[in-house]
């Protein structure tokens, strides 16, 4: 079984995206489907770096799964994962990126996986607040901060270019890696 760090997809993210910063600042302004097709093409490379498939299609409404083999009992012809390594969800807009956090809630996976954006740096404090309160709420079994890890990745753009910053949830509270 492969489990994945936040530290490790963090890694192999910047590996991948952080060469197209200029190709997606282009397409920050007015070019959302453009933009979230271009973050889409960014996956698979991200999964082969981490050792992982990937199915980056909706997977019972997630964007992508990440995972390490199918489950042999369903044709070959369709991909069920024996288990799913990583849920990722891709949000354009900030403001709906409170509902796709609750939606991650409803997976069990070792590395749940928002990434969205925010207009300015400073603005993210009040959205990590608000993911924090949703896994709180969803942390029944109190384990999300020990077996499974949520990490937040939030774009936004300076100048000419898109930067990253990379939040895991950790006793309650979102801390930067």
């Amino acid at each position: 079984m492969i489990i994945i760090t936040p530290k490790k997809f963090k890694k192999a993210f910047l590996e991948v995206v952080e060469s197209k910063s200029k190709v997606l600042s282009d397409l920050w302004y007015g070019h959302a489907i453009a933009f979230t097709k271009k973050m889409r093409e960014f996956f698979p490379k991200i999964a082969s770096r981490l050792k992982l498939n990937i199915y980056n299609k909706d997977y019972y409404t997630l964007d992508a799964i990440f995972y390490e083999e199918k489950d042999a009992r369903f044709s070959a012809k369709s991909t069920y994962a024996k288990y799913i390594a990583i849920a990722l969800e891709h949000e354009n807009a900030v403001g709906s990126s409170i509902a796709e956090m609750n939606k991650l809630q409803l997976f069990n996976s070792p590395l749940n996986v928002l990434i969205t954006y925010v207009s300015k740096e400073n603005q993210k404090d009040k959205y990590l607040q608000e993911y924090s309160a949703i896994i709180k709420d969803a942390d029944v079994f109190g384990d999300i901060s020990t077996q499974k890890k949520q990490l937040v990745i939030l774009g936004f753009r300076n100048e000419s270019e898109v930067k990253w910053s990379f939040h895991v949830y950790k006793d309650g509270n979102f801390i930067e890696i």
